[in-house]
């Protein structure tokens, strides 16, 4: 309860959470997600680690600054070199004639001009002319005459030195337009050594020779343009070697641009390369981190959230990390880095491995300078790897998957170095290191998936395969205590497997899962009717509850069992859910009699009920199996009528309901278990003298 009191009102408000259970605040789907949260931090540290350093450096340079110590090539690269076409287009540009439009009128009327400007001074000196006209001279040219000029002029009393004047300002008009009268834009350029001549002519010539200049080849920047850009695109790129042990900054030196980008490529940065490279990184890898999240908690979340998997996978995450992290990037070829591709596609589902490790090979980019060489090869290698990984059958052929995935590495390595314009020598200690790395990826994924296999108690198709051997010593067990147990097991085995491959499930677990699924009844073997001789029942002696006792700890005590011989959960689940949660019908009615008060939940499995399409047909051949064998009859119609109904029975129950098993593949499982049962029960040719 608050209370307030405004203005000397008293106000109360009474706030109250909702009761919420522990269960119900933190759900399943809320640690799945803590714990997807938990692999992303994981890889953002590993790589963060890899670039923050960067600004901590003493190698950090500006333009500018002075080189503390000799910095020599760490490795052989070659880069295009964008400076040095710079400096080729730079020089063309200021070696390429400019175009211009020439025009042979203007030299022509502004000599004519001259000669008329002549004649009119001569006329204005003899009389025959009162004045001259200056608004005619500017509307014929557009240019003002001197009134300074034309005075000077009148004033030369000798006709010969007139003469000579305007004759010496037409001959040096007449070599100037000859050699050329340059306009630019709002300039005017007379090349040498003509422009040094006219500055040593004198008034009046000069003055004269300003009046009637004029340009006569005029700049056509369009054109030229035109012309620069045709070079220009003519100059092929630039591109620079530079090998391993080059000394590639001398100490003292001062640093240009050229020189600071050279260092950027060998990863000596700038301060703004560091943190533009770190704030970039960062944001590529949110990113990243989203697609992750959300992808795994909308559509994996069974590999998530089972426990041993999931540390499996934090595991080979930390590796390929780490080994990364630790690797100098002229060795990355010879990580055997698909070990941990294989071990993934043999600890959790085929997709989900290749997009995880998808994901982190563009987690690594960072790491590795963005090598999309290195990215691409590997990508593509995933994706063949998801398809080759469905034929894998023996530990052997994982060696022949890694050599089978080197040369494809190789094959596109070729491909990208091509293009990419990479040095010989590279190429060849890059394809070694490919092959070997292909070649130890497979040896070592056979020598590391066992311990992975023990550790994590993780089920694999090598494991399943180990299992399945008789000689297990559970099986043994099962096959000496209780052998009538052991044989239904293998019957049941065979109903599943061949109804499994029918409905597209996994034939080879689900044998195995047979073979262990009523390991339990090996403790009580006598209470179970396939293992009673003699037709002796030790159920006629005991209260049905104790039956009931018996009879339902069957599916715990082989739980109990498999634990304690490191049988993976996946095959300890088929083991409670085989029976789901049906009612043993037999002793509850016997109790019923006597017992009203008594609910079928007594006398009902535990469960859960099946939660694959494997389990719910496990469960379905393990009724009907025992059910066939006690047929009179056994002919494909009855065999047919009794299936039918312990099916419809099972369903009715709503065993079904959790295993996404739809009513045709229910129909095709049938067929498959009458068909078996045919195979098994077929009539057989009597041999003479036998009676029946």
């Amino acid at each position: 309860m608050k209370k307030f009191n405004i203005f000397g009102f008293k106000l109360s408000i009474d706030l109250k959470k909702p009761e919420i259970s522990e269960e119900e605040a933190y759900s399943e789907r809320d640690f799945l997600k803590e714990k997807i949260l938990y692999l992303i931090i994981l890889m953002l540290v590993i790589v963060l680690s890899s670039k923050i350093p960067m600004i901590f450096r003493n190698n950090n340079y500006v333009v500018g600054d002075v080189v503390k110590s000799d910095v020599y090539a760490p490795k052989t690269i070659i880069f295009r070199d964008k400076d040095a076409k710079d400096k080729i287009i730079e020089e063309m540009i200021h070696t390429l004639d400019k175009e211009y439009i020439y025009s042979s009128d203007a030299s022509i009327l502004y000599l004519k001009e001259l000669d008329a400007f002549h004649k009119e001074i001569v006329a204005i000196k003899s009389g025959n002319l009162k004045a001259y006209d200056y608004s005619a001279f500017q509307k014929k040219t557009g240019k003002e005459m001197p009134e300074k000029l034309v005075n000077e002029l009148l004033n030369i009393e000798n006709e010969d030195e007139l003469s000579k004047t305007f004759e010496t300002s037409k001959n040096f008009l007449s070599s100037l337009y000859s050699a050329g009268v340059y306009k630019e834009k709002n300039s005017i350029r007379i090349n040498e050594p003509y422009k040094s001549a006219l500055d040593e002519v004198k008034s009046p010539i000069r003055d004269i020779i300003e009046v009637f200049l004029i340009p006569n080849y005029i700049y056509d920047e369009t054109k030229t343009r035109q012309n620069i850009e045709e070079r220009v695109s003519q100059i092929k790129e630039q591109y620079v070697e530079i090998k391993a042990g080059t000394l590639i900054a001398r100490t003292g030196e001062i640093l240009t641009q050229r020189k600071i980008n050279i260092l950027s490529r060998f990863g000596i940065y700038t301060y703004r390369t560091s943190i533009s490279d770190i704030v970039l990184t960062t944001i590529y890898l949110v990113v990243l981190s989203t697609i992750l999240y959300i992808v795994s908690v909308n559509f994996y979340v069974s590999e998530i959230s089972k426990k041993n998997k999931y540390k499996a996978l934090a595991l080979l995450i930390t590796m390929i990390f780490l080994a990364i992290r630790l690797t100098p990037n002229n060795l990355l070829y010879l990580l055997p880095i698909d070990t941990i591709l294989f071990l993934m596609l043999f600890i959790v589902s085929r997709r989900y491995s290749v997009f995880l490790y998808t994901l982190i090979l563009a987690f690594l980019l960072p790491m590795i300078d963005f090598d999309l060489k290195f990215f691409t090869i590997q990508t593509i290698a995933v994706m063949l790897t998801g398809y080759l990984i469905k034929k894998i059958n023996t530990r052997s052929a994982i060696i022949a998957m890694g050599i089978q995935l080197a040369v494809l590495k190789l094959l596109l390595y070729f491909i990208l170095s091509y293009y990419s314009v990479e040095e010989t020598l590279g190429i060849a200690l890059n394809s070694v290191q490919i092959f070997a790395a292909g070649l130890f990826s497979g040896m070592f994924t056979i020598a590391l998936l066992p311990y992975f296999e023990k550790t994590f108690n993780i089920l694999t198709i090598f494991r399943l395969m180990e299992l399945g051997d008789l000689s297990h010593p559970l099986l043994r067990k099962l096959s000496l205590e209780a052998p009538g147990t052991f044989q239904h097991s293998m019957m049941v085995a065979v109903l599943s497997e061949n109804a499994v491959v029918q409905i597209g499930g996994d034939p080879v677990f689900t044998r195995v899962a047979c073979y262990y699924h009523d390991i339990g009844k090996t403790k009580r073997a006598q209470f179970f009717v396939e293992n009673q001789v003699n037709g002796e029942n030790l159920h006629n002696g005991i209260s049905p509850f104790m039956s009931k006792m018996i009879i339902l700890s069957h599916t715990k005590d082989g739980a109990d069992m498999a634990k304690k011989y490191q049988i993976p959960k996946e095959i300890r689940d088929i083991m409670f859910e085989h029976h789901g949660t049906t009612l043993l019908a037999y002793f509850y009615n016997k109790v019923k009699n006597e017992h009203p008060e008594v609910t079928e939940e007594e006398f009902r499995y535990s469960g859960p009920k099946p939660q694959s399409k494997e389990s719910a047909v496990i469960m379905l051949a393990d009724s009907i199996e025992a059910a066939v064998r006690s047929l009179d009859m056994k002919n494909p119609v009855t065999i047919e009528q009794m299936i039918r109904k312990i099916v419809n029975a099972k369903i009715e129950d709503n065993q079904l309901s959790d295993s996404n098993v739809t009513f045709k593949e229910v129909e095709i499982i049938i067929k498959s278990f009458v068909k078996t049962f045919s195979a098994i029960y077929h009539e057989r040719i009597k041999y003479p003298g036998q009676k029946n």
